[in-house]
């Protein structure tokens, strides 16, 4: 019965094809040259398609009488009438060259290029085009090819090696010749898709891939067009990659140059020529088309240049509802040259809009109020009193002739409070973010053959797409179980070889095994950049960690990591387990285990890098890590009490030893001398409370800590919740009550400490983002609070660091903030694109960015320390250089530098 209804289906889809009739033809300029990618937009249908390299096109139409549209940037639009019945009608097109010219109106008397004048409301209104659609339904073609132009030398051997060992761990004769799989210079990949997409506000889509062909050597169903829906230059950022011309803060990194209007139909259109203030990887240049009145994009001309190569955009807007613009032709051309690997690459697609709605709820300024017949439209618009502040206000600025700077940034903020104002309670707020995009491949979708291509292409292939289509047809065909011969020289042994060597690699550098059951097995490997280190007190250590898990029923799950760890100088065998079972998804909730025997740093502030450590330690004779012998046995429960508020309660038990320096071992001998294993800190000071010194003890304490993220948004994966930020901060509660009986006297002391955190990281801007934190603490009665206990902070004095640390003091030594003292701490860091340096010549050209930052740490019977910093980071991607100046009660300290190589 299935097949009964697919094979009829597929009558009908053949019988509705062979009933389509055909319009084609070629479009060139007056000299006579092909126009690539021109637009043709059957206005009845809201259709469109776009010609190849060639200029040809095609397009298939019920029969019927239709307005056709044929445009490029740079050309005038023709306007056509024609007929379809049972014949297919070739009609090539010369589009005449576009003249631009400036009117006397245009020409400003305080000498401003008018080109402001329009950027102005134009950036004011885009947060009204990025939402003034309710709903659409489309049908999408994507077509993209690939062509290799150069490989080097040692990129081509590297593939030729993987390939062969590919060959030789599958079975004899699998593949009829390895070498149809190398990609070689002049080789030309293509893929094609055919989608359905349907989309709600604000931001659910549903796409249904209908058929989609692939030559690329990796080929699958994952096709998918919704970045390149999704993205639109009325948004301030263009796919994470550079800055649109739109966006509110597009006068800091963008001039603009009037080139003239144009009449087309009932519209002016204006062209503006867009140009970066500064070389940078993060903005385009090029053209943008404004259609005067409404204050919309007619069409894109872009160009951004950054690590891949050049990226040529080019969009083309059609009014494809009353007076709803919205693209129908998108083509990208990228010129790649990456270390001397270089390929063009051409990705386009035409878009046939079904059904379009406006959202209603954001109505439309009354200065912008015409349709796109030129006529002025309906009068549906409110009195002034019905009308809110904020649409009042929007209208008052839109009726100024010269909108100032300051009236632009206003426009763009009243706009995007009425987008947000227009978005349904019931989703607007709705705290669960649930999957906005649902993809759906139709069974087949892969298998669709050349007769069906040819019957629903918008866009007609070129010789270089038809020549890749038939090579990737013949390796199928030799590919297929008819066609293939079991290879009698394939030799057993190098399958065996390959083997060995892949396991042998898994022992000594890690791997995860994992079955079907749930279960996994990660070991990290005999041969690890955590595996060996080196301190004064162990001296040299090896080690090494394993995790396993088990996936239990409802999404439950139990974790142990064991670790096991050598000290040669010390002859002392370390180990600790860390357990945890993962319960009740939707409460977060878990039960953790942690006990071992271990060295453990004196301090618990942020940490000291052991690798780090040792380098200093060996070549520069700096022992900065200082270590106590802890015997410990930790258990506690985390649950979230409701959404944003969790609770974490724990209890510990610990053996302290002070230890000793049992080595003083390095490569290089220098005039340092390692210090003692005893902080830096005045409190250990002889003639301090005895009691704040490091002894012997025996340690207990009580935990419990409360964290609250108002209004925290949340996502459900496999019936686990996790969170997904919030627009608010963080808000840390913490208290601890600690017993510890001192060896040295017999005497149990106890304290209670409490302690409070608020932070937030966000974005601030395009590419810009500000971090802060803010705690403060004390002790009940610090008379008996030994200095493992006391609040540790985060110094970080070495020139060299390997982490990212985001709430560290860079100049001050290890240990030497730590205190028993009720204290305030701060921390404030804004990264943007440009702020100083990015701004010469030469750097603004890069990804870097910008760094200033201020930390602050104030406590009783301490000087007050502020740190002010200034850097540079993703250097080369993966480093931050800063200059630090510290002072104390306000006066100059030090000042230093950083490096900070973030490989994680």
């Amino acid at each position: 019965m299935r097949q009964s209804i697919c094979f009829l289906f597929a009558i009908l889809i053949s019988t509705a094809l062979l009933k389509a009739q055909v319009i084609k033809g070629k479009i060139t300029n007056q000299s006579g040259d092909p126009i690539q990618y021109s637009t043709v937009y059957i206005q009845e249908r809201k259709q469109g398609t776009t010609a190849n390299v060639k200029g040809d096109y095609e397009i298939k139409l019920p029969a019927g009488k239709y307005t056709v549209i044929y445009q490029s940037l740079g050309y005038e639009p023709i306007f056509t009438t024609v007929t379809l019945s049972d014949k297919t009608i070739t009609k090539n097109i010369i589009l005449p060259v576009q003249y631009y010219q400036i009117p006397e109106v245009r020409i400003s008397a305080s000498g401003e290029d008018p080109a402001y004048i329009i950027m102005r409301k134009v950036i004011g209104m885009a947060p009204y085009y990025l939402n003034n659609i309710s709903n659409y339904k489309a049908e999408v073609y994507l077509k993209g090819n690939l062509v290799i132009r150069n490989i080097p030398k040692l990129l081509q051997k590297s593939m030729k090696i993987a390939a062969d060992n590919e060959s030789t761990s599958i079975s004899a004769g699998s593949k009829p010749n390895n070498d149809e799989k190398l990609i070689k210079e002049g080789d030309v990949f293509m893929m094609e898709s055919f989608n359905e997409i349907e989309f709600n506000a604000p931001d659910k889509y549903f796409q249904k891939v209908i058929s989609f062909n692939s030559t690329f050597p990796e080929q699958g169903d994952d096709i998918s067009p919704m970045d390149f829906i999704q993205a639109s230059f009325y948004q301030p950022i263009i796919g994470n990659m550079a800055i649109s011309p739109l966006a509110p803060n597009a006068f800091s990194h963008y001039k603009f140059k009037y080139l003239g209007a144009s009449l087309q139909g009932n519209y002016t259109i204006n062209k503006i020529e867009v140009i970066p203030k500064r070389k940078s990887q993060q903005v385009f240049e090029g053209t943008i088309f404004i259609i005067e009145d409404l204050w919309c994009l007619h069409s894109v001309d872009l160009t951004n240049e950054n690590l891949v190569g050049k990226i040529k955009v080019q969009q083309v807007y059609i009014p494809v509802q009353d007076d709803i613009w919205m693209p129908v032709s998108h083509k990208f051309d990228i010129n790649i040259s990456i270390v001397g690997f270089k390929a063009d690459a051409s990705y386009g697609g035409s878009v046939k809009y079904i059904d379009v709605k406006p959202n209603l709820a954001l109505a439309r300024p009354k200065t912008i109020s015409v349709d796109y017949t030129g006529k002025p439209a309906l009068a549906t618009e409110k009195p002034d009193s019905a009308k809110s502040k904020t649409k009042q206000q929007i209208e008052k600025i839109l009726a100024k002739d010269d909108m100032s700077n300051r009236d632009m940034v206003k426009l763009s903020r009243l706009m995007e409070k009425e987008s947000k104002e227009s978005v349904p309670d019931s989703i607007k707020d709705k705290l669960e973010i649930s999957d906005r995009t649902t993809h759906v491949v139709e069974k087949d979708a892969g298998k669709k053959d050349s007769t069906y291509w040819a019957g629903i292409r918008p866009v007609p292939l070129s010789e270089i797409e038809l020549k890749s289509i038939r090579k990737n047809d013949s390796i199928k065909a030799m590919s297929s179980p008819g066609n293939i011969k079991k290879d009698t020289l394939s030799p057993v042994s190098g399958k065996k070889n390959n083997m060995f060597v892949t396991k042998a690699k898994w022992i000594l550098f890690g791997h995860t095994w994992k079955d079907t059951t749930g279960f996994y097995f990660t070991h990290n490997g005999f041969i690890d950049k955590n595996s060996i280190a080196f301190n004064t007190v162990d001296g040299f250590t090896y080690g090494l960690n394993f995790r396993f898990s088990k996936a239990l029923k409802d999404w439950n799950s139990i974790s142990v990591y064991p670790d096991f760890r050598w000290a040669f100088s010390r002859r002392q065998f370390m180990w600790r387990v860390n357990g945890t079972y993962s319960f009740n998804g939707l409460k977060q909730r878990q039960i953790y285990l942690r006990t071992g025997m271990y060295s453990k740093d004196i301090g618990n502030g942020g940490g000291i890098n052991p690798l780090v450590n040792s380098i200093t330690s060996l070549f520069f004779e700096k022992n900065y890590l200082k270590l106590y012998d802890s015997k410990y046995f930790i258990t506690g429960f985390k649950t979230e009490i409701a959404n944003g508020l969790s609770l974490d309660i724990s209890t510990n038990i610990e053996k302290r030893h002070v230890l000793d320096n049992n080595t003083d071992f390095s490569f290089i001998e220098t005039s340092n001398v390692y210090t003692d294993n005893i902080p830096d800190n005045p409190y250990l000071d002889s003639a301090s409370n005895p009691i704040n010194y490091m002894t012997d003890m025996s340690h207990a304490d009580i935990n419990a800590k409360l964290t609250y993220t108002p209004f925290q948004k949340f996502r459900m994966n496999k019936g686990r919740k996790v969170p997904r930020g919030s627009s608010w901060p963080t808000f840390s509660l913490s208290w601890q009550h600690g017993i510890n009986e001192i060896t040295e006297i017999k005497s149990s002391r106890s304290y209670d400490m409490i302690r409070f955190e608020v932070f937030r990281s966000h974005d601030v801007g395009a590419f810009s983002e500000l971090r802060w934190r803010l705690r403060t603490g004390g002790f009940f009665d610090n008379r008996s609070v030994p200095f493992y206990d006391f609040f540790h902070f985060n110094p970080q004095p070495p020139f060299v660091l390997l982490d990212d640390y985001q709430d560290a003091f860079m100049l001050p030594h290890y240990y030497s903030l730590s205190t028993p003292e009720a204290f305030g701490e701060f921390h404030i860091k804004y990264t943007t694109p440009y702020l100083l340096l990015k701004l010469l010549p030469g750097i603004s050209n890069t990804l870097m960015r910008e760094n200033i930052s201020l930390s602050y740490l104030g406590s009783r019977n301490s000087s007050h320390y502020t740190e002010l910093g200034y850097g540079i980071s993703e250097i080369l991607f993966f480093a931050e250089f800063g200059i630090y100046v510290g002072f104390e009660d306000m006066g100059y300290k030090s000042v230093g530098g950083k490096l900070i190589l973030k490989f994680n």
